[in-house]
């Protein structure tokens, strides 16, 4: 018995070895021999990241010359997980061998999952294949691939649905190489939330934790989304160059209902591109653009309208004149900041309509809002925020004890 076995980032809590049939070690110079079957109980197994193996229990047999040289066969049993097929060989210095994970639940494996990602295993089907070795010096290596099949995952404020995924990696020196003969494929039908994402794709390629030697990359983005598409081409971390992020014939009606603003409605398609920045001191995304590839309609509140138009006369004017407008043409910059706030600064053009007359108007505004904020209050949650503030670089305030700081407006 041990208190515990360390590789890496895993750690084996309470290993105990016992015998299940006799060891017998014939020393014959000629004939040599090592027979025997055991059973290795183990406490939780734990990962750097946050994952835990449940307590274990692995039934082995080996066979071979003596006991720096012999092959084992065996299965491991952790909780609901198993039975995994185990064989391999122990040569005095290396342990080697290959695990079998037979087709399973999804939701045997929560375990698995650290429980800061706050994500409960639903429906859906597992299998793997790996490859591992264990040594003094060289710490846990393995390799293989993973795959779900029809899987569905809740989190707080999202449901997954028909989840597709196929996971080939490597794992040495507490570095994973996700993607070796061909890259980690995701496929989602469906993302219920605040809005319904629909045909979700992302590919990924490369090492985590990443380095300038050893990039991790993220291509083939798309998604459905708002009666529109969402895409990007690539996102190689770490980033130099901003990731495009494409907005097409996205319909701004779709959005104004999951928003649910009581001001105003709005109806008509946008396109746009949003370079989007992870590692950037200031700013998530920087110089985006949306413009309308067809008409567009805003319609303001009559109570909102009525009640600007009272309070003051010199804008009740140009309140009535977009009480109702069509716009043809409209050009908006956008920026978001690492603390979230958003800054619009739109163009629009366009003809409104008032008690059967018309008028050209010219409309320059601009908005300023947290967006961290507006997802809190639209229920989207706080994984999305957490996720950027935690992989996006925040600005140094630049402030010490005693200085005159203001909090950014």
């Amino acid at each position: 018995g041990f208190d515990k076995l360390q590789y890496g980032s895993m750690r084996i809590n309470a290993p105990r070895l016992a015998m299940d049939k006799p060891v017998r070690w014939v020393r014959d110079p000629d004939h040599p021999s090592l027979t025997g079957a055991l059973t290795l109980d183990a406490g939780e197994t734990l990962f750097t990241g946050g994952s835990v193996l449940p307590p274990s229990r692995l039934n082995f047999s080996v066979e071979g010359s003596d006991p720096t040289s012999f092959q084992f066969t065996g299965d491991l049993h952790a909780d609901a997980i198993g039975p995994v097929q185990v064989n391999g060989r122990w040569d005095g210095v290396r342990l080697r061998g290959q695990a079998w994970w037979p087709a399973q639940p999804l939701a045997v494996f929560q375990p698995l999952i650290p429980p800061d990602w706050k994500m409960a295993l639903r429906e859906g089907r597992f299998y793997a294949q790996v490859a591992f070795s264990a040594a003094a010096e060289q710490g846990f290596e393995a390799g293989g691939h993973g795959v779900v099949k029809g899987g569905s995952a809740w989190m707080p404020d999202n449901r997954l649905n028909g989840v597709d995924f196929v996971l080939p990696f490597r794992f040495s020196d507490s570095t994973w190489q996700l993607g070796t003969r061909g890259p980690v494929t995701l496929r989602i039908a469906s993302v219920k939330n605040q809005v319904v994402a629909q045909n979700l794709t992302a590919d990924l390629q490369g090492w985590y934790p990443w380095s300038e030697q050893q990039p991790l990359i993220l291509s083939n983005v798309n998604v459905d989304v708002l009666g529109g598409n969402i895409s990007m081409q690539q996102l190689r971390m770490p980033q130099h160059d901003a990731a495009l992020l494409r907005v097409n014939n996205i319909s701004s009606s779709q959005l104004i209902t999951a928003i649910n603003p009581k001001q105003f409605t709005l109806s008509g398609r946008v396109n746009g591109a949003l370079p989007l920045w992870l590692n950037d001191p200031d700013w998530i995304i920087r110089d985006g653009w949306l413009t309308n590839p067809g008409p567009m309609t805003l319609r303001l509140d009559k109570d909102m309208a009525d009640a600007l138009a009272r309070d003051n006369m010199a804008a009740g004017a140009a309140i009535n004149w977009l009480r109702y407008m069509e716009i043809a043409r409209s050009w908006t910059r956008l920026n978001l900041t690492n603390l979230g706030v958003l800054s619009l600064r739109a163009e629009l053009q366009g003809t409104s309509r008032l008690d059967g007359k018309s008028n050209t108007v010219r409309l320059n505004y601009q908005h300023q809002e947290n967006l961290f904020t507006l997802w809190r209050s639209l229920r989207f949650g706080d994984n999305l925020q957490a996720w950027l503030e935690q992989h996006a670089s925040l600005p140094d305030s630049g402030c010490a004890a005693g200085d005159n700081c203001e909090e950014p407006q």
